[in-house]
């Protein structure tokens, strides 16, 4: 069974990157990724995380003051 993700969006690359040190100090995986075409943001970027890391990677985002644009 091939695993299911999630992708982040965020407004900036500066955004993406914070996202992704605060999930790696958490020890979420997560995987800086090419933000897909259909997702129209000013970033090229976005944060893949499996879908069962989630609901954790927004949590540990809120609590370090990291929005995102949404989640697809």
């Amino acid at each position: 069974m091939e695993e299911q993700y999630k992708i982040f969006v965020f407004k900036s690359t500066y955004l993406t990157f914070k996202a992704e040190r605060a999930l790696k100090g958490a020890r979420v995986a997560c995987k800086v990724v090419t933000k897909p075409r259909d997702i129209s943001s000013d970033c090229g970027l976005a944060i893949r995380v499996s879908a069962s890391d989630e609901q954790a990677a927004s949590k540990i985002m809120g609590d370090s003051g990291i929005t995102s644009l949404g989640v697809w």
